[in-house]
């Protein structure tokens, strides 16, 4: 393989299965992970150097100049938009090869709302009735408490992250409910988890099929449960997996 030092951003599911294939071809591999989920699914993994702090665009161009890696993949979430944008800039002005790697957007359905921000969706959940399971993460927990009633209405799919959990405790979300869980879900288990808070309405984020999009949606129209998807900030250019895979390949 040309390259032989490769720094990697993301502790998603493409992130990790890019440095497990790059460790298999002899390659040095720099993986950054922010999320305290990231660092667990990869501190035990061998031959990883692994960054376990945010860094912004001057820690980036510090670490760029100084490690002098031959490629930087960009595998972080299609939310994360900053990091995105602050990665892209440091390795314009260092002059390192960067590359995005993007995860395609689930294919829109008749029957489902989108909206553009989490300000809409609360918006809209104001104006009806019904239990809500919310599986877009700890992240914009504080936004939907201003929803009226929300410790009795949310209930929360979120990593069994101990920081997490505070923070959802200290917003005043019900210890009841918050469901801590570790994905993938498969279809029964979306399906069983919905019936069991008789959830009326799904909060997802457009996650693709990777990130298991497909059998939320599934399971929630099987069960006649509304499904509401908060969509992607920017239309991204850039590789799928399988290509980035190709393109290291040649």
């Amino acid at each position: 393989m040309k390259y032989k030092k490769i720094f990697i951003l993301g502790g998603t599911t493409e992130g990790r299965m890019l440095a497990e294939y790059l460790i298999r071809k002899d390659v040095e591999v720099w993986l950054s992970v922010a999320t305290d989920y990231g660092k667990e699914q990869m501190h035990h993994t061998e031959g990883i150097y692994l960054i376990e702090e945010r860094l912004d665009e001057r820690a980036m161009l510090q670490l760029l100049k100084e490690k002098q890696f031959d490629c930087v993949l960009d595998a972080t979430h299609p939310y994360a938009q900053l990091v995105t944008q602050n990665i892209k800039s440091a390795c314009e002005k260092v002059g390192v090869l960067y590359k995005r790697i993007i995860r395609e957007s689930y294919d829109k359905e008749e029957g489902i709302y989108y909206f553009d921000n989490v300000a809409e969706i609360v918006h809209f959940l104001s104006q009806v009735e019904g239990d809500v399971l919310l599986t877009t993460g700890s992240k914009d927990l504080a936004s939907f408490t201003l929803l009226n009633h929300y410790e009795q209405r949310l209930y929360v799919r979120m990593l069994p992250m101990p920081k997490g959990i505070e923070i959802a405790i200290s917003l005043g979300y019900q210890m009841s409910h918050l469901i801590c869980m570790q994905g993938p879900f498969s279809y029964e288990m979306n399906k069983a988890l919905l019936r069991h808070v008789k959830a009326k309405y799904l909060v997802t984020k457009d996650s693709g099929d990777i990130g298991g999009m497909q059998d939320k949606v599934r399971a929630a129209k099987a069960l006649g449960v509304e499904v509401i998807c908060l969509t992607r900030p920017v239309k991204e250019e850039g590789l799928r997996l399988e290509q980035i895979y190709q393109w290291l390949e040649e």
